[in-house]
């Protein structure tokens, strides 16, 4: 894996009148990534070798035209600013499979003697959007801010494609209009209000029907082809219906909160509760295959969010030689589907056999639905007559990836020119599904399988048919009684119950360490234009703590989707220590 990455920007401003300055931002942001994967000659599922060499391009364009004013009416003063953005991006992306090795451990699709292009991908999606932002301060006491933005996006239907969103707020400055600022306890309070709307246009290829390379089907015997095949090249419709009545989705949120300072200005507290709402979600859902596709992209109905978020900063020690703060970041979110498209029942986000992430009216968004125990109205499970849970025949609710809260608590020390500083992020609640588990349970091959295997005499605690507590015991792993003796084989799939394979994602994490030194001034006082060099040495995702049997509940298989919480065979998260030296140039 080779990336190449290149980030620009630039600025131009001129001032045209005192209280009036043009401004123009561009910038860039491009990288190529380069991908080799190889199966060299006598691999078990390439005998002749394989290497499959992937290019990955992608370029984003973002370019601001503002006029800013700003100016003072005897007591008011106006700070305004009306602006054009225009954003593109561009995604390209290339597959070759070259078959047959002619050099063992030679890993280059030159090594190979058939080549196929098995995937070519390009996407381009544009914006534009014109707003205004007029913010008005009576005194520096009373703040008032008033905005409105409308964007133009091509991944909309022409129609559709022009959304307008405002947006309010208001902030007083209360401890200097009540007159208590030198009040040392309390010396500042400043509480704020605040109602905005934000749209959005979704991802590109959702509103027209596309085709892509044909696929030839195996039937257990004959494996699958892709085409280009035997000298023919063809393609087939997607199985994406298009919608070509899709609206923007738009985001209204109500904020309160205030600023506030104690103990004469040493601890910091900024609190906000918001509550939003969220209209024409845009989501991917199945569909029935007599349309003659799979799914489709809809708006999805109304969610709400809400939660309250508490910053909580203080210095703890303050001299002219030590100085150590502490900030601390708290988040609880709450989730919920308050209504669903006319004749939809669920939306599926992302599904296994055994599970799915679903978005289904009156639950937190993303919930697992999936195989799962029967129970009776108690809860209870209910076993049958050879002393075994019964499984459900229908699936059902079994986890909530989303986490009861976020705690971030960092630490910042400087001690004679040195600094430490350090990062703790903690999460608590919330579930993952370990199909990891799920997988090796059933091949034999997890740890919980070696270690339980021999347990024998097992009374599951539950309930019979008939209601009576359970009393039949089971042994885990008896051979007498073949595969359905089995604890890890009775459901006979790979995936095996999904409910068994629900776990606590709860961690506490060390995030980031950064160690600093600021060099004496006297070390390069000859060094002319430079007036301070600091050197520091960091490590991040350096120690996670957590009951989680996989390898990090942190990692996803969707990625950054809509559906979270997942586990199959995922890459660890990466830990990485760098150096760094700054310079600053008078």
């Amino acid at each position: 894996d080779n990336v190449d990455r290149v980030i620009g920007n630039m600025n131009v401003s001129y001032d045209l009148f005192d209280w009036l300055k043009a401004s123009y931002k561009i910038g860039m942001d491009q990288y190529t990534d380069r991908r080799v994967q190889a199966w060299d000659i006598n691999s078990s599922s390439e005998p002749e070798g394989r290497v499959d060499q992937t290019t990955l391009f992608q370029e984003s364009l973002n370019s601001d035209f503002l006029l800013l004013l700003n100016k003072d009416f005897g007591a008011i003063g106006i700070d305004a600013t009306l602006g054009h953005n225009y954003y593109s991006s561009s995604r390209f992306a290339r597959v070759d499979e070259g078959y047959i090795m002619a050099e063992q451990g030679f890993y280059s699709i030159n090594n190979t003697t058939e080549v196929l292009s098995s995937e070519n991908y390009l996407s381009r999606t544009k914006f534009f959007g014109a707003y205004a932002d007029t913010r008005f301060n009576f005194k520096e006491l009373v703040f008032l801010s008033l905005s409105a933005r409308n964007d133009w996006s091509s991944t909309l239907p022409i129609q559709n494609n022009s959304f307008f969103y405002p947006a309010a707020s208001i902030g007083l400055e209360v401890s200097e209009l009540f007159g208590f600022s030198n009040f040392e306890p309390v010396p500042y309070v400043k509480l704020r209000a605040s109602w905005g709307q934000v749209g959005s246009g979704g991802s590109s290829f959702r509103t027209d029907n596309y085709f892509d390379k044909a696929i030839i089907d195996g039937d257990g015997l004959l494996s699958s082809n892709e085409f280009p095949a035997f000298g023919v090249t063809a393609f087939e419709r997607e199985q994406l219906l298009a919608n070509k009545e899709l609206e923007p989705e738009l985001t209204t949120t109500i904020e309160v909160g205030g600023d506030f300072q104690f103990a004469g200005g040493r601890v910091d507290l900024d609190f906000t509760y918001y509550n939003a709402f969220t209209n024409n979600q845009i989501v991917q859902t199945d569909i029935s295959g007599a349309t003659g596709f799979s799914s489709i992209t809809l708006n999805s109905g109304e969610l709400e969010n809400k939660g309250i978020e508490i910053q909580l900063g203080a210095k703890l020690l303050q001299t002219s030689k030590v100085n150590w703060k502490m900030n601390v970041n708290f988040t609880r979110n709450r989730s919920l589907i308050k209504s669903l498209p006319e004749n939809v029942e669920s939306i599926r986000l992302a599904e296994f056999t055994a599970i799915s992430s679903m978005i289904l009216e009156g639950q937190p968004y993303g919930v697992f639905s999936g195989t799962r125990y029967r129970r009776d109205d108690q809860g209870n499970l209910i076993i049958g007559s050879d002393g075994w849970p019964l499984i459900d025949a229908s699936q059902g609710i079994i986890g909530d990836p989303n986490p009861d809260w976020l705690l971030g608590v960092g630490n910042s020390i400087d001690l004679y020119g040195v600094s430490l500083s350090f990062l703790w992020d903690i999460r608590s609640g919330g579930d993952v599904w370990n199909g990891t588990k799920a997988v090796m349970d059933y091949l034999g091959v997890s740890k919980e399988s070696g270690d339980l295997r021999d347990v024998t005499g097992y009374i599951y605690d539950g309930v019979t048919v008939t209601g009576e507590p359970n009393t039949t015991p089971v042994d885990f792993a008896n051979p007498a009684f073949g595969l359905s003796g089995i604890k890890w084989r009775r459901a006979g799939t790979l995936l095996g119950v999904a409910e068994d394979n629900i776990e606590d994602a709860s961690w506490i994490r060390l995030r980031e360490v950064t160690l600093g030194y600021s060099l004496p001034s006297d070390w390069f006082k000859q060094v002319r234009g430079v007036s301070d060099i600091s050197l520091s040495v960091y490590g991040r995702n350096l120690l996670l703590i957590t009951e989680y049997k996989g390898v990090d509940p942190e990692t996803n298989l969707r990625g950054p989707s809509n559906a979270q919480g997942w586990d199959y065979f995922n890459l660890p998260g990466t830990r990485s220590y760098g150096v760094s030296l700054k310079a600053v140039l008078k």
